[in-house]
């Protein structure tokens, strides 16, 4: 189905939501079959998945996200491996103050895994003597385990409000453009997607 096929269908949102209650995540390559599952777990939280789709993150979406491991020896592997992979992106919103706050736990909570994580990860088979030689970028399946690390953590999360706006505007900008246009987009968002040209002229 084509993205305007899709926003064409697209329920009309009806509830507005404040800006610090919207945020981003995207399931790994090999866990969109998941979804179902990890909304369930969102709405328990009182969280819930306003949109969503399965795209291929682009080479900047990358650097962006993951610009703190920019100089680290696994990067560009996982960088390629992302990029050549579809992930499943959630815009999600919440009617409970925080949502951003509540989403980072489910993903990390006090340095250990958050619920969604502890649930789905899938550890890859490595000794503390191979993951050191991997952290040394020494080791003879270096790719292979820099894809298998990448994978386990299910989940990725923003770490701020303005971090997951930020990143959407990059993922799915010229999609949520459509989606203004079908009045599928919170007022609050549209002028986070605006071009500066637009913004100039209003």
């Amino acid at each position: 189905m084509s993205i305007e096929d899709k926003l064409a269908r697209a329920p009309e949102i009806k509830e507005s939501f404040p800006k610090n209650e919207i945020t981003f995540a995207y399931l790994k390559p090999r866990f969109g079959d998941l979804l179902p599952e990890v909304e369930k777990m969102l709405n328990e939280q009182g969280l819930e998945v306003i949109y969503h789709d399965r795209v291929r993150l682009t080479p900047e979406a990358v650097d962006f996200i993951y610009r703190q491991y920019k100089d680290a020896h696994f990067f560009e592997v996982m960088k390629d491996y992302l990029v050549n992979n579809d992930v499943v992106v959630l815009l999600i919103g919440g009617k409970k103050k925080q949502a951003q706050k509540i989403l980072f736990g489910l993903k990390k909570e006090g340095g250990e895994d958050g619920l969604i994580r502890k649930k789905f990860k899938r550890d890859p088979m490595v000794s503390p003597e191979d993951f050191k030689l991997w952290e040394e970028g020494r080791h003879p399946r270096q790719h292979e385990l820099t894809i298998s690390l990448t994978q386990n953590n299910v989940i990725h999360t923003a770490d701020t409000a303005e971090e997951a706006l930020a990143t959407l505007s990059m993922i799915l900008g010229p999609k949520f453009q459509e989606m203004k246009k079908e009045g599928n987009l919170p007022a609050e968002l549209w002028e986070i997607f605006d071009s500066d040209e637009e913004k100039k002229i209003n």
